[in-house]
């Protein structure tokens, strides 16, 4: 199999994103959403991999090791700290085990909340970085082959990309923001506009930037009883990304924003709805796509041949 970085700079490939498995093993494997998840893993490793396994058959070139609350200051709200080395390693390793060989295994390094950064928090880029250096490490030893680092306050992804860069230069690095639609447009936690979020991971080492999560709502006035226009937002927000460079992009919104409905949390965006707009992300750049929270396998499945399809206009490059 080519390397990612090969794929991206020789063809014009367009990859799909890992399933969002925190919300779909809560939707479909039966996980509560108050268990640590990966604690919840290593309890049910074998429906841990089935949904992996599942994401795979269903068209996605990425899969994640699902230990975006698995850093230092995450694991400790759960009281898992110390756990933090045994957490990330085995849910790598279980991962690996069930990851064909042309697919990427992604090991996905998140946000420091509830900490922040000095002076917005209390932690300093030593901490920042000893705590993404224990996580990066065990990551490494289980096997992936893709650093996801994702976060709110982009002073910390530089800082994580940084350790990712120092234990492992040949590993590429997806690095999202969050960013937050707002009456004066997009804008991350902490202020930057996506211009500026994209080239600031760019220039700290980050191999392809985009977004995930978020707010990303291009208007509140839906013209068409019963469809979002959700995705729409992300389109608009991959224009403004591609403001800073000429690089690869990436772009994973949730499937609108969530509700509750007779006690369980849905998400408007439909399959079809994300199929529509699909291609509009490509035209803007977008390299990698897929979805975030309530996303799921049928949103995978409808991209998937539109996907294929595009790629089979190009040649992929040798390995």
């Amino acid at each position: 199999m080519p390397s990612l970085l090969a794929r991206l700079r020789e063809s014009d490939d367009v990859l799909i994103h890992y399933a969002p498995l925190h919300s779909m093993l809560s939707e479909d494997w039966g996980k509560p959403m108050e268990v640590h998840l990966s604690q919840w893993i290593l309890e049910h490793p074998d429906r841990f991999q089935d949904a992996l396994a599942r994401s795979y058959a269903a068209g996605c070139d990425f899969g994640s090791t699902s230990t975006q609350s698995s850093s230092a200051w995450r694991a400790n709200l759960f009281g898992l700290k110390d756990q933090v080395r045994r957490l990330n390693y085995e849910s790598a390793r279980l991962a690996r085990e069930v990851t064909p060989p042309d697919k990427y295994l992604v090991g996905f390094c998140s946000t420091t909340l509830p900490e922040f950064l000095q002076p917005a928090g209390t932690l300093t880029p030593d901490q920042v970085r000893d705590g993404y250096r224990e996580q990066m490490e065990a990551l490494l030893e289980g096997g992936i082959d893709v650093f996801m680092i994702v976060g709110n306050q982009p002073d910390i992804n530089l800082l994580a990309i940084e350790v990712a860069r120092d234990l492992a230069p040949d590993i590429p690095i997806i690095s999202h923001c969050v960013y937050y639609h707002g009456p004066r447009g997009f804008f991350t936690m902490m202020g930057q506009t996506p211009r500026e979020g994209a080239r600031m991971l760019w220039d700290a080492g980050a191999d392809v930037v985009g977004a995930s999560c978020g707010l990303m709502r291009k208007t509140d006035d839906y013209p068409t009883p019963g469809e979002t226009h959700y995705y729409e937002g992300a389109t608009e927000l991959l224009g403004l990304l591609r403001q800073a460079g000429d690089g690869p992009l990436s772009i994973q919104p949730n499937a609108s924003l969530s509700r509750l409905a007779e006690g369980k949390t849905v998400y408007a965006a439909t399959p079809d709805e994300m199929l529509r707009e699909v291609p509009n992300w490509i035209d803007r750049g977008a390299r990698i796509v897929g979805g975030c929270c309530g996303t799921n396998l049928d949103h995978i499945r409808a991209i998937a041949p539109l996907i294929r399809r595009h790629n089979a206009r190009t040649p992929s490059p040798r390995p």
